[in-house]
């Protein structure tokens, strides 16, 4: 996990030009590892700080994300902003980096032929979450792992220099 050291913390804000190519660059790895360092604002504590432009933030990206798909149905704008409020309340530990890399790998593995609706968006992020959940419990367990056996080896060198160094008197 070392690519989220070329990651520029300033783009990962979606009101920055940049934020959409910098998601495509991401894996789910270096959202792991974005949350575990340094985790962006929350959809909710965003929403909490100014309403009126998170849920701007995000219809833009969802109508962005209708954009790449060529369907006959898509979301009019209250469907859209009803299901902005949706994710916020659903979602209110998910961040803007997260609901870009879903809607990222929806565009990837998703087959839409008719249309799109803010079900299928929660149910997209209902499944992202659960993965990025999944990995970042893994990726503590592996960090606690780490840890614990450094601790152990610690505590097996100093019991041996206890040792020789009772041994020596």
């Amino acid at each position: 996990m070392t690519s989220l050291q070329n990651i520029d913390k300033n783009i990962l804000s979606p009101v920055n030009p940049k934020f959409n190519r910098q998601i495509l660059k991401m894996k789910m790895n270096d959202v792991v590892e974005l949350q575990l360092n340094s985790p962006p604002i929350s959809l909710f504590k965003s929403f909490k700080e100014n309403e009126e432009m998170s849920i701007d933030i995000l219809m833009l990206m969802m109508l962005k994300f209708q954009d790449f798909f060529n369907c006959k149905s898509k979301m009019n704008k209250e469907q859209v902003e009803e299901t902005a409020y949706l994710i916020v309340q659903k979602f209110r530990g998910l961040t803007y980096v997260d609901i870009g890399m879903c809607l990222k790998l929806s565009k990837m593995n998703e087959k839409i032929y008719d249309r799109i609706d803010g079900n299928m968006i929660i149910g997209w992020l209902e499944k992202y979450d659960a993965t990025k959940t999944n990995m970042i419990v893994l990726e503590r367990q592996k960090q606690k792992t780490k840890q614990d056996s450094e601790w152990s080896a610690l505590g097996e060198r100093t019991s041996e220099l206890s040792i020789k160094d009772w041994m020596k008197k």
